[in-house]
């Protein structure tokens, strides 16, 4: 099973972390898997490349492991940009988990 949790802070996503394999299919045609990648990489590469954030980000291949949080300070030029990419793969996975429910489960965290 693919475990994703989404950090929010005062309902903003701070950062993400998603762990684990999907096993719907093997290897290389796991579409359930290749899904959540390519959303999580984009995101990755929206905030670090497009936005110019600092995010720290962390990945294992191996394990379909990968986290990343958002800076603590965000110009406010950025901020809602940010924001806005963060809640959209926030959705796009929520609608991944709705169709394969056995295969990925999503949690948002709220701290404080």
């Amino acid at each position: 099973m693919i475990n994703i949790t989404i950090f929010k802070t005062y309902g903003e996503i701070k950062g993400f972390e998603i762990s684990g394999h999907s096993d719907y299919s093997e290897a290389g045609s796991d579409i359930v898997c290749s899904a959540v990648s390519s959303i999580a990489n984009s995101t990755v590469v929206g905030l670090c490349e497009v936005l110019c954030i600092q995010a720290s980000v962390r990945i294992d291949e191996d394990k379909g492991y990968l986290k990343c949080t958002v800076p603590k300070v965000v110009e406010d030029k950025n901020k809602k940009c940010v924001q806005t990419l963060l809640f959209t793969m926030q959705r796009s996975l929520e609608y991944i988990q709705k169709d394969y429910k056995k295969y990925v489960k999503l949690e948002v965290k709220n701290e404080i």
